[in-house]
C-alpha cells in the first residue's frame, strides 16, 4: 500500500496533540484506551462514507453442483444425512466459505427441496460423509439419488459493501437483499435454476457449512448467485473495503491518505481530552475534523459532469435475461 501507518505511531501521534511524550509500547491502559479511541474513529469515519480510496478489486471462483450421490437419512434423526458418493467425495466439497445444500433427486416428495447443510463430519474413505441439516425431511429416505451445490458464498471479513461484479468482463445484474431473506424465498423450489451466473444478490450476514468436529467460522457478507452454478465459474467483483481494528502495536492501518489519517488522529484525540483531562473545549477539535472530512469526500467525488458511465464492450447491458425479478439496485425484503 501506497500509505500504512502502525498502531503505534498512531496512538504516539494522539499523545502529542495531548502534549505527551512518545512511548516505545502500547502496554498502559491509558495507551489502550488511545487505541480504542482510534478504532472507534476509524469505524465512524472509513464506514460512513464510500471513500474511493476504499475501492478494492478481487475474484471469486464458484462450485459447480455435484451430481452422483447417493443419500440416506436416519430413522431417529430426519436431518441427518449419510451421503456416498463412488467417484470420489472431498471435504471441500462440502465445507467452505459457503453454503452447500442437498437437493435428494430420487425422492418423490424431496426432488426440488434444497436442504441447508449446516455442517459435515470428515470424509470416509473418500467416498463417504455424515451431514447434518437445518431442517428435517419428514420421512425417511434409504439410498436415493442425490447432488449437492454452493449458491450462496461468505465473502472475506474485509468486505463492506459489493458496487460490481463481472463475469467474463460482462456486468451481472447486482441487487441489494434484506438481511432476513432466505435463500427459498429468493429462489423457490421449482424455479430452481442451473447455469452460468447472470444475477448475484448481497445483503445479510450468514456462515458456511462447517466441519462438525469444529466450530463455524464469524459470520460474513452474503453473496447469493443465480443460476446455481454447475462449473468453476469466476467471478471479478468491485467492492469497499472493511479496515481490520488495530489489536497490536505493529497492527496497520494501510491505504489511507495522510490527510484522512490527521482526522481520524484529531477525533481519537478529542475522546482522550474530553474523557482524560476532563477539556471540553476539545470538542471543537473533533467537530472541526468532521467539517473537514466531509469536504475531503465531496472533492474527492469530483464533479458529476466529469463523470463517464462505461458500459460493456459490445455495447450490451447487463446478464439478466430469463428472471424477471431481477433489477439492478431492487432491495428485496425491505421495507
Amino acid at each position: 500500500m501506497a500509505f500504512s501507518f502502525t498502531a503505534l505511531q498512531l496512538v504516539n501521534r494522539v499523545r502529542r496533540r495531548r502534549r505527551l511524550d512518545d512511548v516505545a509500547s502500547i502496554s498502559k491502559v491509558e495507551d489502550l484506551a488511545a487505541l480504542d479511541s482510534i478504532n472507534n474513529a476509524m469505524e465512524e469515519v472509513l464506514s460512513s462514507e464510500r471513500w474511493e480510496f476504499d475501492l478494492r478489486r478481487a475474484q471469486m471462483t464458484l462450485r459447480g453442483r455435484l451430481t452422483g450421490l447417493v443419500a440416506t437419512n436416519s430413522p431417529s434423526v430426519l436431518s441427518s444425512f449419510v451421503l456416498v458418493r463412488s467417484a470420489g467425495l472431498e471435504i471441500a466439497d462440502l465445507v467452505g466459505d459457503y453454503v452447500t445444500r442437498l437437493v435428494v433427486t430420487g425422492s418423490t416428495d424431496y426432488s426440488q427441496t434444497a436442504f441447508r447443510i449446516n455442517n459435515s463430519n470428515p470424509v470416509l474413505g473418500s467416498v463417504t460423509a455424515a451431514v447434518s441439516c437445518a431442517t428435517e425431511a419428514s420421512e425417511t429416505i434409504s439410498s436415493a439419488a442425490a447432488e449437492i451445490f454452493q449458491a450462496e458464498y461468505i465473502l472475506p471479513e474485509t468486505v463492506r459493501d459489493v458496487v460490481r461484479v463481472t463475469y467474463q468482463q460482462e456486468t451481472l445484474a447486482l441487487e441489494q437483499i434484506d438481511p432476513v431473506v432466505e435463500f427459498d424465498e429468493m429462489h423457490p423450489s421449482p424455479s430452481l435454476e442451473y447455469g452460468a451466473p447472470q444475477s448475484v444478490s448481497v445483503g445479510g450476514l450468514d456462515v458456511g457449512t462447517y466441519l462438525a468436529t469444529g466450530s463455524a467460522d464469524p459470520a460474513g457478507l452474503r453473496m447469493v448467485v443465480w443460476p446455481v452454478p454447475d462449473d468453476a465459474y469466476v467471478l471479478d467483483y468491485t467492492y469497499y473495503y472493511r479496515h481490520p481494528e488495530l489489536t497490536t502495536a505493529t497492527s496497520t492501518l494501510d491505504g489511507v491518505p495522510p490527510n484522512v489519517v490527521s482526522k481520524i488522529v484529531d477525533i481519537a484525540a478529542t475522546q482522550m481530552k474530553t474523557f482524560y483531562e476532563k477539556d471540553y473545549g476539545a470538542l471543537a477539535l473533533g467537530a472541526e475534523a468532521r467539517r473537514s472530512l466531509q469536504d475531503m469526500h465531496r472533492r474527492s467525488k469530483g464533479q458529476s459532469a466529469d463523470r463517464k458511465i462505461i458500459g460493456n464492450w459490445e455495447g450490451g447491458g447487463s446478464r439478466h435475461i430469463g428472471r424477471g425479478s431481477i433489477l439492478g439496485g431492487r432491495t428485496i425484503g425491505g421495507v
